[in-house]
């Protein structure tokens, strides 16, 4: 850690000279960008917040019809008073807009009359639940736990529309698949359009009392205008979202939400796969199956609520894309299953000030639940039949507040799963390829202050039942704990945030042995001396830290970011984590004029400089940034920037080998999009990046989105990449007589690359409750690997290749599709042998959802899956051949109906 000190020293100062160079180019740059509008602060944020009254309905209860001609909505207060938020903050808007509440003893009632001076001109579109498309919109957005964090979200559109979502954290973007049950009726008129919404107290967590205060708000979006205003405003300088909430009193007497919902399952599945082998008794090309289970929801208090599922299915959850990794790490993807995606707010580490802490690390990641087998059996007499994933025996979890903490728990078994094998004599049997696993994960909040300051605990613990000599290197037990915590001060223009984790893995002396060794720290590595293998271990432990602080409101704000992540730090088997035995560094600067000027509505500039070693204190890269961006007067966004990293010395390029070059390279990106609110939208995006070493990347992409009727959207986004690495990790070989490189030949070459993907939506709307979903995504990728060579020495960019250098040779076996190569040739070290990892692939992927809301919180899912795939070793890259080729490749179909049950008591 000595040298990781004494090396940044230097860092600083560069860091020191940037930003006071950004500073001037900013200050010097502002009369271009913007002036100052003489409107601005005619409509003051008021010192206190603003507060609505909501009445019991003692006329009767509204019928949710959209029109608000019930004579209790005559009784109640009429809220108005709403600022613009965009595109001029802070000033009058230019529709009006009236909101009223009542409340019975089983919901709450909110009427909108969103007066439109154009009622002709309402954007009115039909979409799926919670899928936002172009529309005129009207938001309330409650915080009844009134701790200035939460907010339960309801959205309306002119067509009847519902979207909901649940936040977290002051954060303005939540878990948009919490579906509560709630009613929505809208209408259009001569006037305008109005909002008529029911929300039952049980959707929703208060506080058991016999008076409520809640936090509240209130949106309206004009579409044609790109106008949103808010009914408690706060200028667009200042950050946060619940905690800029008004108060909504009245509330008495409401009774606390502890209903039971149960929602039952059933699903009818059909599998057809071209190809198979008619003999094979586990997939002869077809397959059924029906299966069943249920959801629960328990209010167990007033303020905490318990989910859980048994035996849950997800087939009508969209498909992972198709990707092609040729690095060391896992590829992550994106959470999809509706039972975890919800409510997986709590269980986020290093939640902070209306962000996250930078650098934290990601204890939680569900999807290690469910995941594919640790093992996987075969047999050369046999046909075998591998599980893809375990399969989830249930799962539970408690959420909500208790004590003035918030809490979040959530256990969960997979099954222990064999692979049924059936041998050609006729005999069966079975080979364990996962253990029964228990994943475990307690969350703790305490926010102070009114939400101004938190503390956050989470933990996580994952158990194995090894109970067969199958199982031996698999890790019996994982654990990791961290605390989080945010303070904001000075008015709130100013934050930091923190956190401090640990990790403690436990297994047999073969597991423990490839952690050490895996591609998040490779302690093998022969040219350093602060860690080792220690084939004897049987448990590994680290730690991680981060922190980040500076000024997160206002027109120019900064920052300080700083994580280190310990190398014995394993988080991977309930959390997410690709690389460890870091230390990063970086400063921020930015400034931003938010008011619409002479140019642009509004307009940003930003630059970093950061930099990265590992605990060594061997520096990896630092790099400069400066970048700019905005939106034009007529609605244009764009962004453009550009970045230099100096290099330093890769720990991970030979894969376990010693440290190799990691070459000073430039980059720049743009993007540009199109007015959204037009009918047909266009945003093109482009890359490029070199090295010092010739090596290039560049990628380019549009995204089109096509709304031919208020009904339908499409969108299509087509992308190239190409690349050409001049030094690819191919393959190691041992070979004692490779003294310069420590007894190891570490073989790369130059790999040109080309990839086409495109993925493709479209969404119809047939009624707000019934609607279908395409989605598609061919790949098509090709790599060719040449001049083959070996890291000449330790620390440097430098090689010697087959066949040129050194009186080496390189022969390619085409019956074995393999590489031949001797190091020296009639020198003392031997041929090796390696395959030929040129490679094309082609790959399409789809689904199509009907999904039809048949009764209120009841669903019918009628879902078609399709896939197919090619592989060839020829790299030559034609990409309307492989378009055409695809269509000719064995398909995969699955199709399956799932209907579920909506029970409330």
């Amino acid at each position: 850690m000595h040298n990781v000190t004494t090396r940044s020293a230097k860092g600083w100062v560069r860091i020191v000279v940037w930003v006071a160079a950004t500073s001037v180019l900013t200050i010097l740059a502002k009369p271009a960008f913007a002036q100052q509008q003489s409107i601005r602060g005619t409509t003051a944020r008021s010192p206190t917040a603003p507060i609505a009254i909501a009445v019991f309905a003692e006329p009767g209860t509204p019928n949710i019809d959209g029109r608000l001609d019930d004579l209790v909505w005559q009784t109640a207060e009429v809220i108005t008073g709403f600022t613009q938020v965009r595109p001029n903050d802070g000033t009058d808007p230019t529709e009006r807009t009236e909101v009223r509440i009542v409340y019975d003893r089983d919901a709450i009632y909110v009427g909108a009359r969103c007066y439109d001076s154009e009622p002709d001109a309402i954007l009115a579109t039909l979409s799926r639940r919670d899928q936002h498309g172009p529309s005129d919109l009207f938001n309330v957005m409650i915080d009844s736990y009134h701790d200035h964090r939460t907010t339960f979200e309801f959205q309306a559109n002119p067509a009847g529309v519902r979207t909901d979502y649940l936040a977290s954290n002051d954060n303005s973007h939540g878990d948009m698949s919490w579906d509560p049950v709630w009613e929505l009726k809208s209408s259009v008129d001569s006037l305008g359009w109005v909002a008529e919404m029911r929300i039952p107290f049980s959707q929703i967590r208060f506080p058991d009392a016999e008076e409520q205060q809640w936090g509240i708000n209130f949106s309206r979006f004009v579409f044609r205008k790109n106008e949103l205003v808010r009914w408690s405003w706060a200028p667009n300088t200042e950050t946060g979202y619940a905690s800029l909430f008004g108060h909504l009193h009245g509330l008495r007497d409401v009774p606390a939400p502890r209903g039971l919902e149960i929602l039952p399952y059933t699903v009818t599945k059909s599998e057809f796969t071209e190809g198979a082998d008619p003999s094979n008794p586990f997939n002869d090309g077809s397959a059924y199956d029906i299966t069943g289970g249920f959801d629960l929801k328990y209010g167990v208090t007033s303020e905490l609520t318990l989910d859980a599922t048994v035996n849950p299915d997800f087939g009508q959850v969209e498909a992972d894309p198709a990707v092609v990794n040729l690095s060391a790490f896992e590829t992550f993807f994106d959470e999809r299953r509706p039972f975890f995606v919800e409510g997986s707010n709590l269980f986020e580490f290093g939640a902070g000030s209306g962000g996250f802490v930078f650098g934290a690390p990601q204890l939680f990641y569900s999807r290690r639940i469910g995941r594919s087998p640790s093992r996987h059996a075969s047999a050369s007499d046999a046909y075998v039949d591998n599980p893809t994933s375990s399969r989830i025996l249930g799962a539970a979890k408690m959420s909500g507040k208790t004590g003035g903490w918030s809490i979040g728990v959530l256990e969960a078994v997979t099954s222990r799963e064999s692979a049924r094998i059936q041998f050609h004599d006729g005999t069966a049997g079975s080979e364990a390829v996962e253990p029964l696993t228990n994943f475990g994960v307690v969350s703790l909040r305490r926010d102070m202050r009114e939400g101004g300051s938190g503390i956050g605990v989470l933990a996580t613990g994952v158990q194995r039942h090894l109970n067969d000599p199958l199982f031996e290197g698999i890790r019996s037990q994982a654990y990791s704990t961290g605390v989080d915590f945010f303070h904001k001060f000075g008015d709130n223009q100013y934050a930091i945030n923190g956190s401090l984790s640990a990790s403690h893995i436990i297994g047999d002396s073969l597991a423990i042995t490839a952690a050490q060794r895996s591609s998040a720290r490779y302690y093998q590595r022969p040219d350093q001396d602060y860690v080792s293998v220690d084939p004897a271990a049987r448990s590994m432990t680290g730690y991680a830290a981060s922190m980040t602080g500076g000024k997160v409101a206002g027109n120019w704000t900064f920052g300080l970011d700083f994580f280190a992540y310990a190398p014995g730090f394993e988080i991977n088997d309930a959390g997410f984590e690709n690389q460890t035995d870091r230390v990063f560094n970086g400063i921020r600067l930015g400034r931003r004029w938010l008011d619409p000027g002479k140019l642009f509505r509004n307009f940003r500039v930003n630059a970093t400089f950061a930099q990265m070693w590992n605990f060594g204190g061997t520096p990896q890269w630092r790099e400069a940034y400066f970048g700019f961006g905005g939106t034009t007067l007529n609605y244009w966004h764009f962004n453009l920037g550009g970045s230099y990293g100096l290099g330093g010395q890769s720990d991970k390029a030979t894969r376990g080998g010693p440290l190799m070059e990691n070459p000073s390279n430039m980059n720049v990106h743009g993007f540009v999009g199109s007015d959204f609110r037009k009918p047909i939208s266009v945003g093109t995006f482009g890359n490029y990046m070199r090295d010092e070493y010739d090596g290039w990347m560049g990628s380019i992409g549009t995204n089109i989105n096509i709304r031919p009727t208020a009904a339908v959207n499409v969108s299509l986004g087509p992308s190239f990449d190409a690349s050409r690495s001049a030094a690819f990790y191919v393959t190691q070989r041992t070979d004692p007589t490779a003294m310069a490189t420590f007894g190891s030949r570490y073989l790369f070459s130059q790999l040109e690359q080309n990839s086409v993907n495109a993925r493709i939506r479209v969404n119809v709307a047939l009624t707000p409750d019934l609607s279908i979903q395409l989605y598609a995504q061919p790949l098509i990728a090709a790599g060719d690997y040449e001049d083959f060579k070996e890291l000449a020495a330790p620390g440097t960019h430098e090689f010697l290749t087959y066949g040129i250098d050194n009186g080496s040779t390189l022969s390619f076996d085409e019956s074995d599709n393999a590489y031949i190569a001797d190091p020296d040739g009639t020198g003392p070290a031997e041929q090796m042998a390696f395959g030929n990892p040129d490679f094309r692939f082609r790959s399409l992927r789809s689904n199509l959802v009907l999904r039809w809301e048949y009764l209120p919180g009841s669903t019918l899912f009628v879902v078609w899956n399709h896939g197919q795939s090619g592989y060839a070793s020829d790299p030559t890259f034609r990409v309307w051949d492989e378009f055409s080729n695809l269509l000719q490749d064995d398909q995969q179909n699955t199709f399956l109906v799932k209907v579920n049950y909506w029970l409330s008591r």
